[in-house]
């Protein structure tokens, strides 16, 4: 052990704490995947090694990254598990979670090492690491940009959407992967037959209540896939049966919907309709949980949209056979995640 540690010691000094920080993450991240979602720790390929000759060695990512403090984490991050393995069936199971809306599928899959790919966007250079086969969505890192942006971009883990330059920032990536960590281990994220919900349900651009027994949740995430002429945020609302009693009811079904939306300018704008996604989903003990998605966006003029809230409406019973007067179920005021643009 001593002298397999000397020879890892010598060939990759500087990377020692990065092995731990990472060490420690991926040991949290197992250890939660064990319990919450097998598939996607089956879906872990082996790491790159540091004493075996056959493998690819840390240093072959040099040379598509720069060899910064910076980017060690990430660097160590494919030594201990080189990526997600490319089945067929793991595909759908993204180690950064998955949505879907209005049929479009989406799943973040973290790429080997052998996988990595850097895209030209304008003046930036950007490190796809994680990547969906469906659609436009990644995570990438900025190894290559104009000097003015050096200190506030270069080797941050961004989502940049192209000809508009709206960003979302991650910060550097051990900061983003421990945090991501965490919020798997807090059940912040949903997990549905393995799959892992990459909107959260808890923190900034969240929202949620308790009302009559259930729980009503609101997650939001702004679109870089969309078109760049306007901001397009995705919405996911989650109602779940947490209190029979409390219902009341054997079941409840969905009438109706009522947002309001707010605008940069402090107006407000009222959206009405019935149901959600053309569906009147039912909730009971039997059918306790209920999920969909869906989007918003500025205002056609370019008046740019900040938030939103609004309410649920049920029918006891249901539709065709109601048991008592309809109950209202609110969702509280939601900041939209509103992207950082490049000037």
């Amino acid at each position: 052990h001593k002298l397999i540690f000397a020879n890892w010691y010598q060939r990759y000094r500087g990377f020692t704490a990065s092995y731990t920080r990472m060490r420690r993450a991926f040991g949290r991240l197992e250890s939660w995947a064990r319990e919450h979602s097998p598939t996607v720790l089956r879906s872990l390929a082996p790491g790159l090694n540091w004493v075996c000759g056959v493998s690819v060695p840390v240093r072959e990512l040099l040379e598509v990254v720069s060899d910064s403090p910076d980017i060690r984490d990430f660097i160590m991050a494919h030594h201990l598990h080189d990526g997600q393995r490319r089945r067929q069936w793991f595909l759908e199971f993204g180690l950064f979670g998955s949505y879907e809306c209005y049929g479009e599928f989406c799943s973040l899959s973290w790429l080997s090492s052998r996988m990595l790919q850097i895209i030209q966007m304008g003046r930036f250079r950007i490190l796809i690491f994680a990547w969906c086969h469906l659609t436009r969505n990644y995570l990438g890192i900025v190894v290559g940009c104009p000097a003015v942006h050096n200190t506030r971009l270069l080797h941050h883990v961004v989502q940049l959407q192209p000809q508009s330059y709206r960003f979302v920032d991650k910060g550097l990536f051990g900061e983003f992967f421990t945090s991501y960590v965490d919020e798997l281990v807090a059940g912040h994220h949903d997990v549905t037959e393995d799959s892992i919900s990459m909107m959260p349900n808890h923190g900034p651009h969240t929202g949620s209540s308790i009302s009559h027994g259930i729980k009503t949740t609101v997650s939001t995430m702004f679109c870089v896939d969309e078109t760049p002429r306007f901001h397009v945020y995705r919405y996911q609302v989650t109602f779940e049966l947490v209190d029979s009693d409390a219902l009341g009811y054997s079941s409840v079904q969905l009438e109706s919907r009522h947002w309001l939306m707010r605008f940069a300018n402090d107006e407000y704008v009222h959206a009405n309709g019935p149901g959600v996604v053309g569906e009147f989903p039912m909730i009971s003990v039997d059918q306790p949980y209920y999920r969909y998605c869906s989007r918003i966006e500025d205002d056609p003029t370019g008046l740019q949209v900040v938030g939103f809230e609004g309410r649920f409406s049920f029918v006891p019973g249901s539709l065709e056979n109601p048991k008592g007067p309809n109950i209202s179920l609110p969702v509280p005021f939601i900041e939209l995640p509103i992207p950082l643009e490049i000037i």
